[in-house]
């Protein structure tokens, strides 16, 4: 039987659900199969609720929440 794998975007990033664990990573975020922006994530909630996007030049941190559909592949 062939080898299923998860899904991966095209630069190879596949869903993760464990949030806490991505400070540090560079992450895309998604939602509702549009890809919203690429960013390092700065800090994440030990519950995997919620985390932080690190600002970027003139565009400020931002915050996802799982709880409203957002979806990231690291």
């Amino acid at each position: 039987m062939a080898e299923v794998k998860p899904p991966r975007t095209l630069e190879g990033r596949a869903l993760r659900n464990d949030w806490a664990q991505l400070t540090g990573h560079v992450v895309e975020v998604w939602l509702k199969g549009d890809r919203v922006m690429t960013g390092v994530v700065e800090q994440a909630a030990a519950d995997d609720s919620v985390l932080w996007i690190a600002a970027d030049g003139a565009d400020p941190r931002k915050l996802f929440d799982q709880s409203t559909g957002y979806q990231m592949w690291a």
